[in-house]
């Protein structure tokens, strides 16, 4: 079931209401559409800029079994929906979350987990797609970082339908995995562990810097490749290996 809004707080957020009001039968499949967020969200606490237009900011209603893998099956998504309406358009994933067409980022994506009363009751997926936005549409902090993808109303419907179809097949929540609630049915998680690392725009041997989860400290790292859990595996300065689950990485800032 496909529930539009013009308007809403947050797409998560109503999807979130949605579970916490089915009392225990969180619905599953369930797709919240908005055209504009007042309050939308991003990773590490931040907003998510969200503007009026035609925009897509849509969140999915998944089995809790979908959880550890769902952020990297939405980005191997959005660009297979990307590419399914503009063939050749070349998105790439930074890790974790963001979809990137010509060195900008034009979606973000926030997967989070809605408890029960047994625990996890459902996953709650995110993504915002930036269409038709101009370079002056957005705030001046992201000119220059965020950019948009140039659908015409037409090819963002087609977009969304791709978006939907493929969020569904490679996110394991067909009809099977809904009933039974693992959101294991329809997924071959290596196969979209290899799409993923494909679609890298991290490559073994790119410097980054690392930004632990809650603070805005950057250490300087060499990335080795994307772990077969969705990590991301670097190397610092020291020879130290790790490999992160959490935080952010950044090929842009200055580390003093």
């Amino acid at each position: 079931m496909i529930y539009r809004y013009e308007s809403l707080d947050s797409t998560n957020e109503e999807a979130k209401r949605m579970v916490a009001a089915a009392d225990g039968g969180a619905p599953f499949g369930a797709v919240v559409i908005a055209r504009r967020q007042t309050a939308g969200k991003g990773r590490r606490g931040r907003a998510f800029f969200s503007p009026e237009g035609d925009s897509l900011y849509a969140s999915f209603v998944l089995p809790p079994g979908s959880h550890e893998f769902a952020t990297v099956a939405a980005a191997v998504a959005v660009c297979r929906a990307i590419e399914a309406v503009r063939p050749g358009a070349g998105p790439r994933v930074k890790w974790v979350n963001d979809v990137m067409v010509d060195g900008r980022k034009v979606c973000g994506i926030l997967a989070e987990g809605v408890g029960g009363a047994d625990g996890l009751a459902a996953v709650v997926l995110g993504i915002g797609v930036n269409i038709g936005l101009r370079e002056a549409d957005f705030p001046p902090e992201l000119r220059g970082v965020a950019g948009a993808l140039d659908f015409s109303p037409a090819e963002r419907d087609a977009f969304e339908d791709a978006l939907i179809r493929e969020v569904f097949s490679i996110g394991g929540c067909g009809e099977e995995a809904a009933q039974s609630a693992e959101g294991q049915a329809g997924l071959d998680r290596m196969a979209v562990l290899e799409a993923y690392r494909g679609l890298s725009a991290l490559n073994a041997g790119d410097p980054v810097a690392v930004f632990r989860a809650g603070t805005d400290e950057a250490t300087a790292a060499t990335v080795v490749g994307i772990a077969d859990d969705g990590g991301l595996a670097v190397c610092y300065s020291d020879g130290r290996r790790e490999v992160l689950r959490s935080g952010e990485v950044s090929v842009r800032a200055k580390i003093v």
